[in-house]
């Protein structure tokens, strides 16, 4: 009996398109060893390997799921899988890898920069006529008005910082910090924030931002 030759293409447009695929996955232990199976990529055919072999093959990703197998005597191509059943799906290293360096970088930004943009966006968003808001307004105020080009600073907390509220929809806020650059590497600095607080458009802004002497 002459022994089967079977071909494998990973190339649909080689081979005519297929009909309905009703199969069902056949075991390995129901296929002979000796055969003989030929593989088409990137329009080279290689072989003969045998059916271990070809297991490794779709199963380390050398060839795709998607490859498709005839034999002679079949009357349509079927895909490679209802001959040697895919156990797993193979894992691309690379993206793995990178995506993992990203995801590395990305963590190192977050942990650096985090807290400046979250403090700075809690400056820009304050909604309501409280010591908090004050607070956080006259920073974003200080920030913008009262801090060198060039020069961050670190401010103290809400709890070390004297805010006044008025009747008119206004606060006084003496705010203390550390300024760092400029002429010196740091320098403790206060800083006196007049607000006003407009309860139509729900919003701070400074009147007027001034260093106070030490």
């Amino acid at each position: 009996m002459r022994p089967l030759h079977f071909v494998v293409t990973t190339a649909q447009f080689l081979i005519p398109r297929p009909r309905a695929l009703l199969l069902a996955p056949l075991p390995l232990h129901s296929m002979n060893f000796d055969e003989a199976f030929y593989v088409h990529v990137q329009g080279e055919q290689k072989g003969p390997y045998t059916l271990r072999h070809l297991d490794h093959l779709l199963n380390s990703g050398l060839i795709p799921a998607e490859t498709l197998y005839w034999a002679e005597g079949m009357e349509q191509w079927l895909p490679v899988t209802q001959l040697v059943p895919l156990r797993h799906k193979p894992r691309n290293w690379k993206k793995l890898i990178v995506l993992g360096a990203v995801l590395v970088v990305l963590a190192a930004f977050l942990a650096f920069f985090g807290p400046t943009i979250a403090d700075g966006w809690r400056e820009r968003t304050q909604r309501q006529y409280n010591e908090s808001g004050a607070y956080w307004s006259a920073r974003g105020a200080v920030r913008s008005d009262g801090v060198p080009t060039g020069s961050v600073v670190q401010f103290d907390s809400i709890d070390s910082t004297q805010v006044l509220l008025d009747q008119k929809n206004g606060a006084n806020v003496r705010l203390g910090g550390i300024l760092i650059g400029g002429a010196k590497d740091s320098t403790r600095m206060t800083w006196s924030a007049k607000m006003a607080f407009n309860p139509l458009r729900s919003e701070w802004s400074a009147t007027e931002v001034q260093v106070v002497p030490e």
